[in-house]
């Protein structure tokens, strides 16, 4: 059986772009196949969308009336022995029959609860996403982190060669070649150290998609992508239809039935029985009819009640709060992407255009011997710094636009 499962599992992740047909690894993985591959294989969402399975059957339960009973019973049969006409023998049915609307109430109550469940199938999703997305950003940026990173290595590696040449030519000194590869051993440290994150962000990524049985090969993706901030009077109207929100207002409604439930089952039951009766004295046939109706004497269901009426004060009180929540976490979301994209801007249009001008021109005026090394080192640093400060301001966006997602409607 786990053979084949697994053999399904191979089969399903084929159909996707980018996972091969005879392996697991997944190459030139894109946010949105990943987005699927979470979709189809995170545990949180199997057990999300069996809740509201379990959900439906119990509505489907809640709406079935009580069954028939099977009445079988032999009276007047004394301790001693007696002549058998002096016995009965009775045999029929008993049907219990709800008062108050008990099974239409108990099935509104089960809707309620199994839309309930549809809703926090959608808050599951809407989390899946967002942390699916913000991992993909993470390691996205630790992958173009250990691209940049490996480049001022293979600067250091082609300075090194340089200064190597001029010093057999007598125009360098030996403490300049001794500063360069210092800076190539910091750089190489920093290379492993950038490839060590790259693949714990890889690692991250595949457990977001709830998958074990997955590997990462690389990233296709883009972190400049074009994002545009919403405005917040857009986002506030669509946060009527947050999945969230609307989770705490069908609880609101479950109470609220369950509080009418609670109501109508004050009210007992009748059972209503038709008997067959054998008078073996006469031997004659009867037929006797009676009803059962309980007393509530001891059990008012005043409990139930009450604990109904708070239940849904209870729920009431989280709706109010979650919306407050919502709301609080939409202008964080909002204000976190404005400034994410400012920096971003700031970085691409004014920083690194400068940063790279600088660098250029250092390079140059050293090679004509109008600098020394120092400076040119100190540039490249510098340039270095810009570079990973424009990626995490990327990253940075990508992350918030992960969370602003939450708040729309179309993911």
């Amino acid at each position: 059986m786990k053979t084949i499962l697994h053999l399904l599992t191979l089969l399903l992740l084929t159909g996707l772009p980018g996972v091969g047909a005879t392996t697991n690894q997944l190459n030139a993985l894109t946010l949105e196949q990943a987005l699927a591959l979470a979709e189809q294989h995170h545990p949180q969402l199997a057990e999300a969308r069996a809740l509201v399975e379990a959900a439906a059957g119990r509505a489907q339960q809640a709406g079935t009336r009580p069954n028939p009973e099977v009445v079988l019973r032999a009276e007047q049969i004394p301790f001693k022995d007696t002549p058998a006409r002096d016995r009965q023998y009775v045999v029929g049915f008993a049907q219990t029959v709800p008062l108050g609307s008990k099974v239409a109430k108990a099935r509104q109550t089960e809707l309620q609860e199994q839309e309930v469940r549809a809703q926090q199938l959608e808050v599951v999703r809407r989390e899946v996403r967002k942390r699916v997305h913000t991992a993909f950003a993470t390691a996205l940026y630790q992958e173009q982190a250990a691209r940049i990173q490996t480049r001022i290595a293979g600067d250091f590696t082609r300075t090194i060669a340089l200064i190597k040449a001029r010093l057999t030519a007598g125009d360098a000194v030996p403490e300049e070649l001794a500063r360069a590869e210092m800076e190539l051993a910091r750089a190489e440290v920093e290379v492993r150290r950038s490839r060590s994150l790259q693949r714990q962000a890889a690692s991250a990524l595949i457990a977001t998609l709830g998958s074990t049985e997955l590997r990462l090969a690389s990233l296709a993706g883009n972190l400049e992508a074009t994002f545009e901030v919403p405005t917040l009077e857009s986002l506030t109207v669509r946060l009527a239809e947050h999945p969230e929100l609307l989770e705490a207002q069908a609880a609101q409604k479950v109470n609220a039935a369950r509080l009418e439930l609670a109501l109508v089952q004050r009210i007992p039951d009748v059972t209503a029985e038709v008997l067959y009766r054998r008078l073996e004295a006469t031997r004659q046939n009867t037929l006797d009819f009676g009803f059962r109706i309980p007393l509530p004497w001891f059990n008012t269901g005043q409990g139930r009640v009450r604990e109904a009426r708070a239940e849904a004060v209870a729920a009431e009180a989280r709706s109010r709060s979650t919306q407050a929540e919502l709301q609080k976490r939409l202008h964080t979301a909002h204000a976190e992407l404005t400034t994410a994209l400012a920096n971003r801007r700031a970085l691409k249009d004014d920083i690194l255009p400068r940063a790279i001008t600088v660098l250029a021109a250092v390079e140059a005026r050293h090679a004509a011997g109008e600098l020394a090394l120092d400076d040119v080192l100190s540039a490249r640093r510098e340039w270095a710094a810009v570079q990973l400060a424009h990626l995490e301001s990327l990253r940075d966006v990508m992350r918030a636009w992960a969370e602003i997602s939450g708040h729309l409607l179309a993911l």
